[in-house]
């Protein structure tokens, strides 16, 4: 287990999403060598997404927490050679399977993703949303990784 980002704010200087938008909560582990990471996310109301008519969080933003747990991952891989993480946009998802519709409040769900495919800026992952150590989400993520996203866009 890494004990150096515990906190929502070390999690939010590897990650360019801030304030509410930060929905990771912590960095149980990573691996620079496998290229992967385990991150978690407590469920609670005070969350963006929490639906107050559902009682929780609808289980498709379950691609937001694997696109953070990516990018921590890229800031953690940024830290390590001195450079500041990449902006990284998902460009498609595919083999999406889920046991779930919500994530209910109070539940802590961890997010393992794992880099299967690199090609130039192409990154293909493997992401797994997991409930008391039950796999219950599963998904592939396309990516792309850019230095500078306003240049990329054309902007």
């Amino acid at each position: 287990m890494n004990n150096e980002f515990q906190t929502k704010s070390q999690v939010s200087e590897l990650v360019p999403h801030k304030g509410k938008m930060l929905l990771l909560d912590r960095v149980l582990d990573y691996s620079l060598e496998s290229i992967s990471i385990t991150t978690q996310v407590d469920i609670h109301c005070r969350d963006i997404f929490f639906n107050k008519d559902l009682k929780g969080i609808p289980s498709h933003l379950s691609f937001e927490y694997m696109a953070q747990s990516i990018s921590a991952l890229s800031g953690i891989y940024g830290r390590s050679i001195g450079e500041k993480p990449k902006i990284g946009f998902i460009m498609s998802i595919s083999n999406y399977k889920s046991k779930i519709p919500i994530f209910t409040e109070g539940s802590v769900i961890t997010i393992k993703v794992k880099q299967l495919v690199r090609v130039d800026m192409a990154v293909t992952f493997e992401g797994k949303i997991f409930i008391e150590n039950e796999e219950v989400i599963s998904a592939t993520l396309n990516t792309i990784e850019v230095s500078d996203p306003m240049s990329s866009l054309g902007l």
